[in-house]
């Protein structure tokens, strides 16, 4: 990545869009199928709002994300992942009614990580309804190099122990890809996740642990106001997942122990 390549690419910041839809219910049920999150008992699912204002259809990269040029500047360095976001709920969205949301890209950070360069975006996000902004989001995606393949985790002796537990498999990645329209193919397509990613298995997506942290602690306490997590470390399919919500915050931690997932919230 050169100094030039990096003037270019702030030429995609600071370029709010703006789009009007229906918030239809089915979408929402949708995604809670994919958290198997009770709507009837519990109501919204958390993080619920990733399954509206998807992606319009359009030309696609072939890691399956949508191609780069659009709404991201076209970043060289091979890699695209979601890290983590910043939220804040103001009111409850309401299914069946129309609402805006505008989106822009507010500034990008070149680092360097133990894999190479990186490339930090930082992704505002708001959502307004009946003319009352319902929900804001900051959102950081990363860019970066490949880097070195990845083993897959190695159950410690000991499994971690926490307050809830699940353990995602192919079809539930499926489901939540479905619901939020995510194509990357790290989640369904495990040739290319091995061959061509280097990772040892199918990619847990960080908001689906997220989700499940949120709802490990709105079960107890009711819909949050404002809820934060960072992604850390890769999970992988068919190895369980434990969830603890503890003083010191939320956490999500791998069958080694490791901790992927943290999360604060209130």
């Amino acid at each position: 990545m050169t100094a030039e390549d990096f003037a270019l690419w702030q030429g995609w910041c600071g370029k709010p869009e703006w789009r009007e839809e229906v918030l239809h219910g089915a979408d929402v049920l949708r995604f809670a199928e994919a958290l198997n999150w009770d709507v009837e008992s519990l109501g919204w699912p958390p993080l619920g709002h990733l399954a509206l204002f998807l992606p319009p259809p359009g030309p696609r990269g072939a890691d399956g994300h949508p191609a780069r040029g659009g709404f991201y500047p076209p970043v060289s360095l091979p890699r695209r992942m979601f890290a983590g976001a910043e939220m804040q709920f103001h009111r409850p969205l309401i299914a069946g009614m129309p609402a805006m949301q505008m989106r822009v890209l507010e500034a990008l950070e070149h680092k360097q990580g133990k894999s190479g360069d990186l490339l930090l975006g930082r992704v505002r996000i708001e959502i307004w309804q009946e003319g009352e902004k319902a929900l804001e989001e900051v959102q950081t995606i990363v860019w970066r190099d490949g880097g070195a393949a990845v083993d897959l985790p190695v159950p410690a002796n000991r499994p971690p122990l926490g307050d809830a537990a699940f353990t995602p498999g192919p079809v539930q990645l499926f489901l939540f890809s479905a619901a939020t329209a995510n194509a990357h193919r790290i989640h369904y397509d495990l040739a290319y996740a091995r061959d061509e990613e280097a990772y040892p298995g199918l990619v847990v997506h960080g908001p689906l642990v997220a989700a499940q942290l949120l709802g490990l602690w709105e079960r107890r306490h009711g819909p949050a106001k404002k809820y934060g997590f960072r992604a850390l470390a890769p999970i992988f399919a068919g190895q369980p997942v434990v969830l603890r919500a503890g003083d010191d915050g939320l956490a999500a931690l791998r069958c080694d122990g490791t901790v992927a997932v943290t999360a604060e919230t209130g």
